[in-house]
């Protein structure tokens, strides 16, 4: 009887073993490495041994700050629980460039743009702060962001003239701007240890609709960058890498697209790559690095470092003498997480001092209390953060209205992208004026816009035109005074199911299908208004100015008088899934014709076994 049953065991691991690879479905996907990354040495072969220390989207995080980006509290400060700042990156660029000065492997340090803007230093200071402590990082070459233009041309140019690092951008037509031209190549060809590196610049070409350039244009990246990479490869230049802020899929459509380029390293979408379990609450969103194999069968890595100073991007890369990448094994590395354990350079430490001294003492200020977590993840979904900011744009126009009905404007609406942080409830939930500044940086205006129905519709549409759970693109709407129900799974344009509209003109504010031939006043941002972020049916509507008060003003001022909030997610924004689940592929869970043979001849063993 032991021995039946060892052998039926022994048949049923074997019928087990037959079917496993198909029952499992396909293969795991192998383009990407499956060892664990390190910045080890991979091979000794002739050629450039580089260490790639990569930034993107600093957007002027200059001090440290807490694990979702805004300001580090005293309190978490000293439970060790912050992360990044320019001190620590400043640290971590020494000790490898000090490392490569004795013997360890070269270093090249790139930052691929949104130096400017998201902190309240730069609302206060500007390129100043952002161009001293730039420096103090050296970096090797810079690309531009669209948010370097948030300014104008006149905000950019002061830090280009004083930042020693180069800029580089292949798809900026600057020739109406000469001082520009000047200060921003198309490229950069580097001596890394005697072998020249050509580092091609480029940034997203909707720069136009997402900031305020004057004079510049922004081409097509792909055929900027192809362009400038063959001038560098027809110059002998070998190694070439695409340094840019257009965000990751564009990332990869040049990697994929571009023969000349060996790697790409990007910016502009805040895309967190890892490969392995992530070491905190960030979610990769790709692996890192990525590879993207070209018509030809080049495998070229794509890297993106997360934002606002919390990573920093590093990857060991060995080229042989031909500028190529031989295999995936000579590519290894990872993200670093700046925590705590990550030394601060005093020096940089020191000069955020200085500037800290300069601030008003009342930006420290407490202006209100939060009894919950404000989430200012915006761009895919509803936010409370958002339904807040949206509700105090309503507050602050009701406020100031005389005439019929209790507002002419309640609809409040704030895109996504310039709700830039989230605020945590730390201790009884005390928020200052810097922490509301933070949530809502950009210096935009309010503006009262009336729109009609189907206008009104429009801009619905506008907010998931793009929808992109990826990208997360900074055009995705928070309102107030909307209850709107989105359908994924048409084309754009169709997708708004239903939409209602809270009242004005009205004794009690009540809600009710928006009617395509009604006049419905909105409250928003002159960003918006302009045609920012691509909302263009909103540039002919009548509109009416708010004096001079921005969106974190109105915010400061309703959390002020509310003294408390507790801002929930209601159901302003919901998404209705049509799809039906998909059949099962046959071709993918079916067995194969020589493993249904092996079952059936193995399962008639086993019962001639037991007999």
């Amino acid at each position: 009887m032991q021995r039946s049953v060892s052998a039926a065991a022994a048949v049923a691991c074997l019928v087990v073993l037959a079917v496993a690879p198909a029952l499992a479905g396909p293969a795991a996907p192998t383009d990407y490495p499956t060892d664990a990354p390190t910045d080890a040495p991979a091979t000794t072969t002739p050629g450039l041994d580089l260490l790639l220390i990569h930034t993107n989207d600093m957007h002027a995080r200059f001090e440290q700050t807490n694990r979702f980006s805004s300001r580090c509290s005293d309190a978490e400060a000293a439970s060790n629980s912050c992360y990044g700042g320019y001190a620590r990156i400043a640290a971590h660029i020494k000790e490898a460039r000090g490392q490569a000065k004795n013997g360890g492997p070269a270093v090249l340090v790139l930052n691929a743009g949104d130096t400017f803007q998201g902190s309240f230093y730069y609302n206060i200071f500007k390129w100043r702060m952002a161009a001293v402590l730039t420096n103090m990082l050296a970096f090797d070459a810079m690309s531009l962001g669209n948010h370097e233009f948030d300014d104008g041309e006149a905000g950019l140019e002061p830090f280009l003239r004083d930042v020693r690092a180069p800029h580089v951008c292949a798809n900026l037509d600057a020739s109406a701007n000469p001082q520009m031209q000047q200060r921003v190549r198309p490229s950069v060809v580097l001596d890394v240890n005697g072998t020249s590196v050509g580092v091609v610049g480029y940034v997203t070409s909707d720069t136009a609709l997402l900031a305020k350039p004057v004079q510049v244009k922004f081409l097509e990246e792909i055929a900027a960058v192809k362009a400038e990479a063959q001038r560098l490869h027809e110059q002998g230049v070998k190694i070439i890498i695409a340094l840019g802020h257009s965000g990751y899929p564009k990332d990869k459509e040049i990697a994929a697209q571009v023969p000349h380029v060996d790697l790409v390293v990007g910016g502009h979408s805040h895309s967190f790559l890892y490969t392995g379990p992530a070491p905190d609450n960030d979610e990769p969103v790709g692996l890192y690095p990525t590879f993207v194999k070209q018509p030809s069968g080049r495998e070229v890595p794509v890297v993106q470092a997360y934002a606002f100073t919390k990573y920093m991007g590093r990857l060991r890369i060995q080229f042989d003498a031909d500028g190529e990448i031989a295999s995936r094994k000579d590519v290894r590395g990872l993200p670093v997480l700046l925590d705590h354990t990550q030394p601060q350079d005093p020096q940089v430490l020191d000069e955020l001092e200085q500037w800290k001294k300069q601030l008003d003492p009342a930006t420290f200020e407490p202006v209100g209390r939060t009894l919950v977590f404000l989430d200012g993840v915006c761009r895919i979904k509803e936010c409370n953060l958002g339904n807040l900011v949206a509700d105090s744009l309503v507050y602050y126009r009701a406020t100031r209205y005389s005439g019929p009905g209790w507002t002419d404007a309640p609809i409040g609406v704030q895109n996504g992208g310039n709700i830039r942080t989230s605020v945590d409830k730390v201790g009884d939930g005390t928020i200052n004026l810097l922490n509301v500044i933070e949530t809502c940086p950009f210096e935009n205006l309010l503006v009262v816009v009336y729109l009609r129905g189907d206008v009104l519709l429009q801009m619905l549409e506008h907010s998931v035109a793009e929808y992109d759970l990826q990208y997360q693109k900074g055009a995705f709407l928070q309102y107030s005074g909307i209850r709107v129900i989105y359908d994924l799974t048409v084309a754009p344009g169709r997708r708004v199911v239903s939409a209602l509209a809270l009242c004005g003109n009205c004794t009690i504010p009540s809600y009710s299908p928006v009617d395509p031939r009604q006049v419905y006043g909105v409250v928003t941002n002159d960003f918006l208004v302009a045609g920012g972020d691509g909302f263009k049916m909103l540039k002919d509507a009548p509109s009416l100015s708010l004096a001079d008060v921005t969106p974190y003003g109105a915010l400061a001022e309703y959390i002020r008088i509310h003294k408390v909030v507790a801002p929930a997610v209601e159901g302003r924004v919901g998404f209705l899934d049509r799809r039906k689940k998909p059949m099962p592929n046959a071709a993918s869970t079916a067995l194969p014709q020589s493993s249904l043979l092996l079952v059936f001849s193995l399962m008639l063993l086993l019962l001639s076994t037991n007999r």
